[in-house]
């Protein structure tokens, strides 16, 4: 009884360190500069993993100790940063609403889900496809007519696979965590803090900030991340379920 006590503290802090390390060290920045206009990471991967195993109490805590801690460690010492409160609601937000989503359970949620992740596979398809046509609409100083293009392409492409994704999970069987409720949550998340929250965090830190002006390149980054969120999520989430779950749970 003991040891299982210890068990969901150790994993959750083990996590933490590891989402620490990802938002820190795995980024992909345009420009590759000390002032990129958009970042690629995964770094609240981890947090959303303590929510769905553990509960959303694990993941609000995570969450936070993460932001805090990486802000703490790198982000004002090595970058200067300003501690943007909003920031840590957003990664205790990534770390609740996930876990509810995916925990909880719902009236014919395999066809519900289904539907829903089609229709957000094609909304970002067709701005993606938009913004490959019409790349002026595209706003960046930073960023060059090839860079925009290249990376609307990739969205465009991550776009089709999200909906690829959706239609090979549709019979699978025998997951603890069903991929179209990964996915689904995902998106939701990300329209919240990509799309809703940061925009705001960045202007009241930057009032000269422009949220849309510079949504476009949100809105081209988010099927490319969710992508890499979904199938990360939905491997490892199944995967170190069976390793972390009593006997009678993973027999579900």
């Amino acid at each position: 009884m003991y040891k299982e006590k210890l068990i969901k503290p150790a994993f959750t802090g083990m996590l933490v360190a590891i989402g620490v390390f990802l938002a820190e060290f795995l980024v992909i920045a345009l420009p590759p500069t000390a002032s990129p206009v958009i970042k690629f990471s995964i770094g609240y991967l981890p947090i959303i993993l303590a929510g769905v195993f553990f509960g959303p109490a694990y993941g609000l805590a995570a969450g936070v100790v993460q932001d805090v801690l990486g802000f703490f460690l790198f982000g004002f010492p090595l970058h200067g940063y300003t501690f943007q409160p909003g920031y840590t609601l957003n990664a205790a937000l990534y770390g609740v609403i996930p876990a509810l989503l995916i925990r909880t359970v719902f009236r014919n949620e395999r066809k519900l889900f289904y539907v829903l992740n089609y229709v957000a596979a094609a909304l970002l398809f067709g701005l993606a496809t938009w913004f490959f046509f019409d790349i002026e609409a595209v706003y960046s100083r930073s960023l060059t007519v090839d860079q925009k293009t290249l990376l609307s392409g990739f969205a465009l492409f991550a776009a089709l696979g999200l909906a690829l994704f959706n239609f090979l999970m549709r019979k699978k069987t025998g997951f603890k965590y069903q991929p179209q409720k990964i996915m689904f949550a995902v998106v939701v998340m990300y329209v919240l803090t990509s799309l809703i929250l940061t925009p705001i965090w960045i202007y009241l830190v930057t009032p000269g900030y422009s949220i849309w002006v510079n949504l476009p390149l949100r809105l081209l980054k988010m099927p490319i991340e969710v992508t890499f969120y979904v199938l990360l999520l939905t491997m490892l989430g199944n995967t170190f379920v069976k390793h972390l779950a009593k006997p009678e749970e993973t027999a579900e």
